[in-house]
C-alpha cells in the first residue's frame, strides 16, 4: 500500500478517480489536491473514509508542488488544460522523485512531454502521459492488435463523446484541438493538417442506438505518441465526434470566426483573447452544448491494419457505453497508477499507454468494483478484416436494444 495524490482532484474527473481509488482501496493513502480546498473539503466530507485527506494547491509553484510530493510514490494529474500544466508538474515531479500519470490529449503537451524522456529518466521515475480514454483505451486497443500482427502499417483511433461538458479545461481542449493546422501520420511522417474538415471527415457506424456518427480529424496525441514508440507504423489518424451533431456545428462557426485565436485583442481597453472569452461564454451559456436530443451514449473504435505470415490482416475493436465521460477518462488513469504501483510497469522515462500490457490494463479494469453500475456497455467487440476484405466476428457484444434513444443526457 502506498500514498497518491490527485491533483484536480476536486474537480469532474479528479472526483471520480477518488471515489474509485476509495471504493478500490489499492492505495492507503488519498490526497485530494486542489485549488479549491473548499470543493475539496466537501468531497471529503461526502465519501467520509479515512483515506482521504486534503490539501491545497496552486500548481504554479513549484515549490510547493514539490514540497507536496516529495514523500508521495505517485500522483495522478487531472489539472488541464494539459498544454499548459503538464509539463511543469512532471518538472516539479523529476525534482521531488515521483512517478507520474495523467490524462494528456493535446498534442503539442504530448511532443513535449515525450522530449523529456531522458531527463525523466535520469530522475529515476516513471512518466506516463494520455492514460485516459482517447488517448488511454485507444492506445491500448491498438497494442492489442499490434501484437496479433508481425508488421503493424496502418493505426485509425476513432472516439464519440456523448455527453455535454462544460469545463473550462475540456472547452480549451476542443479549441485548441479544433484551431489552426494540428499533426497527422501518414506515410511514415508527421503531417500537418486543418482539423473538423469535411474532407477527412468519416461516417462510422457503432452498434444501435448510437448508429451512424461523422468523426472529423482533431489534435490529439495519438498520431504523436504511436508512431514515436512503433515507429514502423506508416499512418496513424485520430478522428472524434461530439452528440449531438449540432455541437460540432456550433464549434465548427466559432472555429470559422476566428475565436479559437490565442491573439488578445483590446475590448474597451480591457486585452482578452478570443478563446478565452469563447470558453467564458459557453461556460455562462451552456444550452449551446445541449442542443438537439442525446442519448448520452459514447463510443470507441479502433481499426489496426497490418499482415500476419505474409498476408493482410485487420482488427477492429469497437465499443459502446453510457458510462459518463469523468468516468471513462478518470478511472484507466488510476488503473495506470496501480500498475506502476504494483511493479506491472518496468519502465523509467517517459510512457504512453500503447506501451502497457494490454492484458494487465483489462485485468485490473475488470476486477474493480464500479463507481457506476447504472451504466450500459457493449462491451468490447471484436472483428477481424481478412485478406479478402471480408469481416469475420471475432467477438460479439452485449445487444443495446433496451437502450432508449430518447433517454436524456447521463
Amino acid at each position: 500500500m502506498s500514498k497518491v495524490v490527485i491533483l484536480g482532484g476536486a474537480g469532474g474527473m479528479g472526483s471520480m478517480a477518488i471515489k474509485d481509488l476509495v471504493l478500490n482501496k489499492r492505495f492507503s493513502e488519498i490526497v485530494i489536491a486542489d485549488i479549491n480546498i473548499e470543493a475539496a473539503n466537501q468531497i471529503v466530507q461526502e465519501i467520509n473514509s479515512d483515506l482521504v485527506s486534503t490539501a491545497s494547491i496552486n500548481v504554479t509553484d513549484r515549490k510547493e508542488l514539490i514540497q507536496l510530493l516529495s514523500d508521495t510514490s505517485i500522483v495522478i494529474n487531472f489539472v488541464g488544460p494539459f498544454y499548459r500544466f503538464a509539463p511543469m508538474i512532471i518538472e516539479a515531479c523529476m525534482e521531488a522523485k515521483t512517478n507520474y500519470v495523467d490524462i494528456c490529449d493535446d498534442y503539442d503537451a504530448a511532443e513535449e512531454i515525450l522530449k523529456m524522456d531522458k531527463r525523466v529518466k535520469d530522475a529515476g521515475i516513471t512518466v506516463l502521459t494520455g492514460m485516459g480514454t482517447s488517448p488511454g483505451i485507444t492506445n491500448i486497443l491498438v497494442k492489442m492488435g499490434m501484437d496479433q500482427l508481425d508488421e503493424t502499417e496502418e493505426v485509425e483511433t476513432i472516439w464519440v463523446m456523448g455527453e455535454s461538458e462544460t469545463g473550462s479545461a475540456i472547452l480549451y481542449h476542443v479549441f485548441h484541438g479544433g484551431t489552426g493546422l494540428v499533426p497527422g501520420y501518414s506515410e511514415g511522417k508527421q503531417t500537418m493538417i486543418k482539423p473538423f474538415q469535411e474532407e477527412g471527415s468519416l461516417v462510422v457506424e457503432f452498434p444501435e442506438p448510437l448508429g451512424k456518427v461523422k468523426v472529423y480529424d482533431v489534435g490529439h496525441p495519438e498520431p504523436i505518441t504511436i508512431p514515436h514508440f512503433y515507429p514502423e507504423v506508416k499512418r496513424v489518424t485520430n478522428k472524434g465526434a461530439l452528440l449531438p451533431s449540432k455541437i460540432v456545428d456550433n464549434f465548427k462557426k466559432l472555429f470559422d470566426l476566428g475565436f479559437g485565436s490565442t491573439t488578445p485583442i483590446n475590448v474597451n481597453g480591457t486585452d482578452i483573447a478570443p478563446r478565452d472569452f469563447a470558453v467564458r461564454f459557453l461556460q455562462e451559456n451552456p444550452e449551446l452544448l445541449a442542443v438537439g436530443e442525446s442519448n448520452g451514449l459514447g463510443g470507441l473504435k479502433v481499426i489496426v491494419k497490418g499482415k500476419k505470415e505474409g498476408k493482410d490482416l485487420g482488427f477492429v475493436y469497437t465499443t459502446v457505453s453510457s458510462e459518463p465521460t469523468a468516468a471513462s477518462v478518470a478511472i484507466p488513469a488510476v488503473v495506470g497508477a496501480e500498475l506502476i504501483k504494483d511493479g506491472k510497469v518496468d519502465s523509467i522515462g517517459v510512457i504512453a499507454p500503447e506501451v502497457l500490457n494490454p492484458m494487465d490494463v483489462f485485468d485490473y479494469l475488470g476486477s474493480r468494483k464500479s463507481v457506476n453500475e447504472a451504466s450500459v456497455s457493449s462491451g468490447l467487440i471484436i472483428d477481424m478484416i481478412l485478406d479478402d476484405g471480408s469481416i469475420q466476428s471475432i467477438k460479439k457484444g452485449r445487444p443495446l436494444t433496451s437502450f432508449s434513444r430518447s433517454l436524456p443526457l447521463q
